[in-house]
């Protein structure tokens, strides 16, 4: 079996979350909706891969923090497909000042949104995400870290 980690940010703003949508050419979830992060690569921690992975797909420097959800996909429908472990992280931002100019080719990021938590899961969101944004939700609520 081959497992790669990847973790996406949870980055809050007046009480909003930050989207982005995968564009129309990606090759597994073409027009839907996630967090912004990614896979980490060798010889990363995981906080430097996070840091990375949000700063190339929307320019922003965050600070990790603490872990709001843990999931898991396959990564294509292959005997070798990658399992892929992600955890979705609260994160401080810099500023919030997107800028996707700095992505990567396989990044795939079309545009961002900015959204009310009301209207996230009424998006079109990647499947195996909805469950781990919603658990994020929660746990922002839960752990008073939506204050």
């Amino acid at each position: 079996m081959f497992v790669q980690f990847a973790q996406k940010a949870v980055i809050e703003w007046h009480r909003k979350l930050l989207l982005v949508m995968k564009s129309r050419d990606d090759p597994h979830e073409p027009g839907k909706w996630e967090l912004p992060g990614g896979r980490m690569q060798r010889d990363e921690s995981p906080d430097e891969a996070l840091v990375r992975e949000v700063y190339e797909e929307v320019g922003l420097k965050v600070r990790p923090g603490r872990p709001l959800a843990l999931w898991s996909w396959r990564l294509g429908s292959g005997e070798d497909a990658a399992t892929v472990i992600a955890v979705a992280r609260l994160c401080t931002a810099n500023n919030v000042d997107v800028d996707m100019s700095r992505q990567v080719e396989d990044d795939f990021i079309e545009r961002y949104g900015w959204f009310d938590r009301d209207e996230i899961l009424g998006l079109d969101l990647i499947p195996s995400a909805r469950s781990p944004i919603t658990t994020a939700l929660e746990n922002l609520q839960k752990f008073g870290l939506d204050e």
